[in-house]
């Protein structure tokens, strides 16, 4: 990777994720780059959700580089993300050694729905 460029997901494993999302009921596009603040991540963000709810799933660039694509799903799997991505909406996953740490991502101020709605 050249200093400065932003990593390019794998064409296989962008679209593992996004067809694991998809069977979640979650359509998503490839995937964007944010740093927050190391490592990298790779974040498939929700299309159009509900209620201006739009569900996302960070993955760290370490975890892309070193893991196959059905690696990547299993990981998904095992550690049971779409069940977090549905409680927390905003959930990202980094390996710790031989383990994963899950955590939510902060969100930015106005990002939650208002209540009561419009009117």
């Amino acid at each position: 990777m050249i200093q400065g460029s932003t990593p390019q997901v794998p064409p296989a494993s962008d679209a593992a994720v996004i067809a694991w999302m998809g069977a979640q009921g979650w359509k998503v596009g490839p995937a964007r780059w944010e740093v927050d603040p190391e490592p990298g991540f790779h974040v498939w963000q929700e299309n159009g959700g509900l209620a201006r709810i739009s569900r996302a799933l960070w993955i760290s660039d370490p975890m892309i580089r070193r893991l196959k694509p059905e690696q990547l799903i299993g990981v998904l799997d095992k550690e049971e993300m779409a069940q977090e991505i549905r409680i927390s909406i905003k959930i990202r996953i980094e390996e710790r050694g031989a383990e994963y740490r899950v955590s939510v991502v902060p969100r930015r101020s106005g990002e939650w729905p208002t209540q009561g709605g419009p009117g």
